[in-house]
């Protein structure tokens, strides 16, 4: 049986994503300690009584769901060996992808994402922007459109459709005046739009400097070959070797999101589970091969339809920590220093230039 994986990325985050799960599963609680130790981060507190203002800044968003999805596929794979034999990941939760396909560890995904995080943040704050979702207008329509508005010499008028989540289920990319037009001349079409819950134009060419800084921060982690292959976002094709994963990465922050083409390689997937707090791929693929086992996953149900369908029995949960971890800063004597000295900032500086 082939299995694919995917995983959701920025914008999927929702308070008290995981909870269910965490309350009961122990190994679930120790990567949110974990998590917590390396960034000095309690997430448990940004995850489930925090604020949706909160949780929507782009360091907490992309974190806390690489912490979630991650949590949860090692649920999958070592409390119950279900392993997958593909796996992809959507814009951020392309990290969780690589850890599932042994191509990076928990901390180092981490330390990553966040720097990519800041640096993503920082390029939104020089030109700010945002992103909608246009759905049920055909590709060439929209880019018509966009073209009227971008301005593909410089960074002042950006338009750009950047995600491809499914047909007629676009995203744009831009400055706000240009996303304000669109959005106009979109709902004339009859489509709908809806505004994403991000804070930046993420996956524009406005994030290019983003990816340049992140590039410096790429030698400070292991990055090895994976286990299983990779769709990766930028070219929709499997890569298995380091090398090309780190060149991927890079790109992949100012780049477009094939996301679509990269689901053509799951079409010879028996079965697919989207890990992770959202259940919105699952349900177009579901759309789109409506014969075929797909599964998402974030519940203790989902949890049990899952392992029903592999013939897993559930095993006995455990009890949660106190909850009154959730107001507690971690102490810092507590602190745990993620990995080694490869992460410490004053190793490397980055380059202005």
């Amino acid at each position: 049986m082939k299995i694919g994986m995917i995983f959701p990325g920025q914008g999927s985050q929702v308070l008290g994503m995981g909870k269910e799960i965490y309350d009961r599963e122990r190994c679930v609680q120790e990567s949110f300690e974990q998590a917590s130790q390396c960034l000095d981060q309690n997430f448990v507190r940004l995850c489930f009584a925090s604020s949706d203002r909160e949780l929507r800044e782009t360091v907490n968003a992309q974190t806390s769901i690489f912490l979630v999805s991650s949590s949860l596929y090692s649920l999958l794979n070592t409390k119950y060996g279900i392993v997958p034999d593909v796996v992809a990941g959507h814009g951020s939760g392309e990290y969780a992808a690589i850890f599932a396909a042994g191509g990076i560890n928990f901390a180092d995904a981490l330390y990553l994402l966040k720097k990519r995080a800041t640096f993503m943040e920082d390029a939104a704050l020089a030109q700010p922007g945002s992103m909608i979702g246009v759905v049920g207008l055909s590709l060439d329509i929209l880019n018509e459109i966009c073209r009227r508005y971008d301005d593909p010499t410089g960074m002042t008028k950006v338009a750009e459709i950047v995600n491809y989540d499914a047909p007629e289920q676009l995203v744009v990319s831009g400055t706000l005046p240009e996303l304000e037009l669109v959005t106009k001349e979109v709902l004339m079409t009859g489509a709908k739009v809806n505004p994403l819950n991000v804070t930046g134009a993420f996956h524009s060419r406005l994030m290019r400097e983003a990816g340049k800084q992140l590039a410096l921060y790429m030698v400070k982690v292991d990055l090895k070959d994976l286990t299983r292959p990779l769709i990766n976002n930028v070219a929709a094709q499997p890569i298995t070797e380091h090398t090309e994963l780190k060149e991927s990465l890079i790109q992949q922050v100012s780049s477009h999101v094939l996301w679509w083409p990269s689901m053509a390689h799951f079409e010879s997937c028996d079965v697919i589970i989207e890990v992770g707090p959202s259940n919105g791929f699952a349900k177009i693929l579901q759309r789109e091969w409506p014969t075929k086992q797909i599964f998402s996953f974030s519940t203790p149900a989902d949890l049990e339809q899952i392992l029903q369908f592999f013939g897993k029995e559930v095993e006995k949960t455990e009890l949660a920590l106190d909850l009154e971890e959730i107001q507690e800063e971690p102490k810092s004597s507590d602190k745990q220093q993620s990995n080694d000295s490869r992460h410490s900032d004053d190793l490397i500086k980055p380059n202005n230039t």
